[in-house]
């Protein structure tokens, strides 16, 4: 059976960064990274994670990846003021996103406004959380569509100095390097770096991949639920997005990076845990259901031929290495996903496959 449901393993990459990002210290890490100039002055020990479901009127619902309120301390000797911080966790460009995050801000406006009148005299000003937008974009490929609200206002240009002033913040995976992200100060920053090499070869990936472990090591002395959250999240990332034929070696590399015998158990433990790669996971559902697998690959080998049809329509001819990884591609929702960029993507480059 496997570890986790069926939902779980396709969504795997968002929700480990998410649950990761619910941390406090991780998010310090982060926000230290995109605004150096506030992430000192915000008190991360009374971090309050929020709802993050807004309700429209018209009972549609919209998401925000995560919402906090932070205190934000100031030079006076008035109280913090609280900041919320919304954070957009992205895997894939979105040329949405700033109308997005606008909204989301804007709900939130909107709910403080109604607690405000229900709990204060007509006539009081009106008084509005500060909203800090962030994009946290973890794709192979750098965020190449737009970042401003005014990008997406169309008519002369001239007119665009009428958009709201709103511009999310952006850190950008595919902006750093392996070597810099295991050079960077925080721990979970140095966990990223095995996102970053995901589709390096064999060689350079275990190099990163062991890296990465032996200097989170040092961590498991002092902080052991941390160093076992980032332990896990590392095995699970690598164990279950690398090609099957790796395990082995991912394993061995894993144990051999902690120089304590007892962290050599843990880990070892960890990795057998996390035992079932994607391909062997689609592989077992296959074997369990026949039929379901033949399904499967059938709608696996239709949206492959949409992929396909759609790219050359906009580009002309592929390059074989693409219609190679189009051809080797099995994650029907993955396909699905780069089905839609076609729509808004400007060159093969931007296709986040």
């Amino acid at each position: 059976m496997p570890i986790f449901d069926e939902s779980y393993l396709r969504d795997f990459p968002d929700r480990a960064i998410r649950k990761l990002l619910e941390d406090p210290r991780n998010l310090q890490e982060l926000m230290a990274a995109v605004a150096p100039d506030l992430a000192a002055d915000f008190d991360f020990d009374h971090v309050e994670l929020l709802p993050r479901e807004f309700l429209m009127e018209d009972w549609r619902r919209r998401e925000s990846d995560l919402l906090f309120r932070i205190p934000f301390r100031t030079a006076s000797d008035k109280p913090p003021a609280l900041v919320c911080v919304l954070l957009e966790h992205q895997s894939a460009p979105d040329p949405q996103m700033p109308l997005r995050m606008l909204l989301y801000a804007v709900l939130y406006w909107e709910r403080e406004w109604k607690a405000w009148q229900a709990e204060h005299p007509t006539g009081t000003p009106l008084r509005l959380s500060p909203v800090v937008p962030i994009v946290f974009h973890t794709g192979n490929r750098p965020w190449r569509t737009n970042r401003e609200l005014a990008e997406l206002i169309a008519g002369p240009p001239q007119l665009r100095q009428f958009a709201p002033q709103w511009q999310p913040l952006f850190w950008d995976l595919a902006e750093q390097s392996p070597r810099e992200l295991l050079d960077a100060a925080g721990d979970w920053l140095r966990a990223l770096a095995v996102v970053r090499a995901e589709r390096e070869d064999t060689e350079t990936f275990l190099a990163v991949f062991g890296e990465v472990l032996r200097r989170l090591e040092p961590l498991g002395a002092t902080q052991q639920i941390r160093w076992h959250e980032l332990m896990n999240f590392i095995l699970s990332w690598a164990l279950r997005r690398r090609p099957v034929d790796e395990v082995e070696r991912l394993k061995q590399t894993a144990v051999a990076s902690q120089t304590n015998r007892l962290r050599q158990t843990e880990v070892q433990t960890m990795s057998e845990a996390v035992k079932q790669t994607w391909e062997e996971w689609i592989l077992e559902k296959g074997e369990a259901k026949g039929e379901a697998k033949g399904e499967a690959k059938g709608e696996v080998r239709a949206r492959q031929d949409d992929l396909r049809s759609l790219l050359v329509e906009r580009f002309g001819d592929l390059p074989d290495s693409l219609l190679a990884q189009i051809e080797s591609t099995t994650d029907s929702e993955r396909l699905k996903s780069c089905i839609r960029q076609t729509l808004h993507i400007q060159s093969l480059d931007e296709l986040n496959l």
